[in-house]
């Protein structure tokens, strides 16, 4: 039997970038143009018939406790031109102590073979023994039970890689060509891919369902043809344990030369910390259990090791640059949740303390400017503050929003997060994601992220920043006026410049000025809400602001503290402190 081999190394180069994106500027990350990508290997083709070839896709070699599962799965080719029947062969494989074990076929196996395409062969078979024993050779065996006795003839022996033996979920990945550093491209030749994988973000999410790790990959299609990308997953691995995830989108498909996001969720700990990922495949064995029916026993095999940085989970994995606020977000092309016509940019970010509750507080606005020629659909962006100790803090988004941004302006949006007390605001860094959901998992995605500065609060100013406000104090006076009744009531008269940015549409949903009065002991004793927008609303020059505070006696002294206040998705109101009267 002519056993000579057929090499065909398979490597993708890859003719686009990956990943072109800007800075948070979104991260950025160099062009892969031109460059073979890690994860590439030689696939070995050998000569079965003069009409069958055949590769090792997978082999399994999994001990546990006191039996060891042995497995196989065969790629057989058909390089005629006719229908051919799959050769009658026993499978068998040898262990390091010359003992010899004949896998199982799956019940699903095909018979034959279409003219010059090729079927996948899956054999399974568990074994009773104690002991955990490489396995190192594999072999096609035709037996003719037709004589007496029985004759087998060998048609084909491969000495096994070890390299290429998956021994389980615990197993360690070796060979130097499926070990990748965060960041890093890689392919997955033994699932016949052209497709180019580039590992984008990693970050933990906490849901009413429980605590999990997100993985996103970027996808890249550089042939010139619709692909669907291969069934895989990622399982995390600790100093201890193995996590296993699954793919959130199950069915996805790039045109030519497209990318797109693949999701895989980790159900995990909060503790949990990964050192490396697992790109794993699902191989499948049917045993026959009736008529039609069968009972599928699936496992999963290592595919590619990345390696995680230190801290990937808390610091983040991508480079987060300076950000100047005002200026744009250009998020990259593969982002398909904010329209490539719309800017997005942080204009305002304050941390506050809240002495009476314990606990600091930050509030954000996002600029949303419409350069298109229709109106546009707000994006429910979902924000987060990231301490340099790496402690996320998610931002709560104002409870509502118009519906749309008009032509040619812009909308703000406003965010509130809960802090520390520790919490002063140096060092933080802001990630931009958006919500997603497939079937019953729900995940982020990651948009862009940056070091962003925090503004100096300034209590005592004459000025104060509302955006899209600005509201000049040129002159306030407190007065009680005595009432018939016998007691005071408390007006607040102000003599304002609002200069509001004219780009900016402001409805209902916009920041309003709360003005709060403290007696002579600190207490609250009345407040008034006033809105910069719509009905009702401040105006230029003179208002006089009834503080809803009756007294039976003058207080003295007393003060109006001035907060900018909204409510957020939670139905908490948010207040910022911006200037104090005392008279």
């Amino acid at each position: 039997m002519n056993k000579t081999m057929n090499k065909s190394l398979v490597t993708i180069v890859l003719t686009a970038a990956l990943l072109t994106t800007a800075s948070f500027p979104a991260w950025a990350a160099d062009g892969l143009s031109g460059v073979v990508v890690a994860g590439t290997s030689a696939i070995t083709s050998y000569t079965l018939t003069d009409k069958i070839e055949v590769e090792i896709k997978s082999i399994l070699n999994n001990h546990e406790s006191d039996s060891t599962k042995l497995g196989a799965v065969i790629r057989v080719r058909n390089t005629s031109g006719n229908v051919t029947r799959v050769p009658d062969f026993e499978l068998r494989v040898r262990m390091a102590d010359g003992i010899e074990y004949t896998l199982q076929p799956s019940a699903t196996n095909p018979k034959s073979i279409q003219p010059k395409s090729q079927q996948e062969l899956s054999y399974l078979t568990t074994v009773e023994r104690s002991d955990d024993v490489a396995l190192t050779d594999l072999s096609f065996v035709d037996v003719d039970l037709e004589v007496y006795p029985k004759e087998e003839t060998t048609l084909l022996t491969v000495p096994v890689d070890a390299g290429l033996v998956w021994n389980g979920s615990d197993s360690t990945i070796t060979k130097p060509s499926a070990i990748l550093k965060w960041g890093e491209a890689f392919t997955l030749p033994s699932l016949r891919s052209s497709l180019g994988f580039l590992p984008v973000d990693i970050h933990k999410e906490i849901t009413a369902k429980g605590v999990s790790t997100v993985v996103q990959i970027q996808v890249l299609n550089p042939t010139k043809e619709r692909q669907t990308v291969p069934n895989f997953g990622i399982d995390g691995k600790t100093d201890n344990n193995v996590y296993s995830g699954s793919r959130a989108e199950t069915s996805v498909i790039l045109d030519p030369g497209e990318k797109k996001y693949i999701h895989v969720v980790i159900p995990t700990e909060l503790d949990t910390e990964f050192t490396s990922l697992n790109v794993v495949t699902p191989e499948n064995f049917a045993t026959a259990i009736g008529e039609g029916k069968f009972h599928e026993d699936s496992y999963r095999v290592g595919r590619v090791n990345i390696l995680l940085p230190a801290g990937a989970l808390t610091q983040g994995v991508i480079p987060a640059p300076e950000y100047t606020l005002g200026t744009a977000v250009k998020l990259d092309t593969t982002n398909k949740f904010v329209p490539s016509n719309v800017d997005v940019s942080l204009v305002e970010l304050h941390v506050t303390s809240n002495e009476d509750d314990g606990f600091n507080s930050a509030v954000a606005k996002f600029k949303l400017t419409n350069n298109s020629e229709r109106p546009i659909p707000i994006p429910a962006i979902q924000t987060e503050l990231v301490s340099k100790d790496g402690y996320a803090y998610v931002g709560r988004r104002q409870e509502a929003t118009a519906l749309s941004v008009v032509p040619k302006a812009s909308y703000v949006v406003s965010y509130s997060y809960a802090l520390p007390a520790s919490e002063t605001g140096e060092g933080l860094k802001m990630n931009l994601y958006s919500q997603q959901a497939s079937g019953d998992t729900t995940y982020k995605s990651l948009l862009a992220t940056a070091k962003v500065p925090v503004q100096k609060n300034e209590p005592t100013s004459k000025v104060l920043n509302v955006y899209p406000f600005e509201i000049g104090i040129k002159d306030w006076t407190i007065s009680a006026i005595f009432q018939g009744n016998m007691t005071y009531d408390y007006k607040l008269k102000l003599d304002l410049d609002i200069n509001p940015d004219k780009q900016v549409t402001v409805d209902k949903f916009n920041s309003k000025l709360s003005f709060e009065l403290f007696d002579n002991v600190g207490n609250p004793v009345g407040k008034s809400v006033q809105a910069l927008s719509g009905e009702g609303r401040l105006y230029n020059g003179s208002n006089t602001i009834n503080l809803n505070a009756k007294s039976n006696q003058l207080d003295f002294p007393i003060q109006v503290k001035v907060f900018e206040t909204f409510t957020n998705e939670y139905g908490e109101s948010v207040k910022r402190l911006l200037t104090t009267f005392k008279q």
